[in-house]
């Protein structure tokens, strides 16, 4: 283990106990980390940016903090180009 006591349990039960409004402060005294540097480790970011968030605001919602919380982000809705002339196709009758 990189930082602190190797610990039994997986992902999910991690991201159970870390609040989706936990600030920057209450995830690192939840994960055992004591800096903005393993904070940065562990969620493979550049350290500036992590030392770029306050202290006691909520996490920001990027993937990598969305990941670490367990959540999944929504996949986007791939939506079908809209044909502009789809209503003024009619069927032709030939005798």
């Amino acid at each position: 283990m990189i930082f602190g006591e190797a610990t039994r349990g997986s992902v999910r039960e991690m991201s159970q106990s870390v609040d989706a409004r936990m600030s920057k402060r209450a995830l690192r005294a939840r994960l055992g980390l004591s800096s903005d540097k393993q904070l940065a480790t562990v969620l493979q970011l550049p350290l500036a940016q992590v030392e770029g968030w306050e202290e006691e605001r909520a996490l920001p919602p990027i993937p990598e903090v969305l990941r670490l919380l367990g959540v999944q982000p929504a996949a986007a809705v791939e939506v079908p180009p809209a044909d502009p002339d789809d209503n003024r196709i009619v069927a032709v009758e030939v005798a």
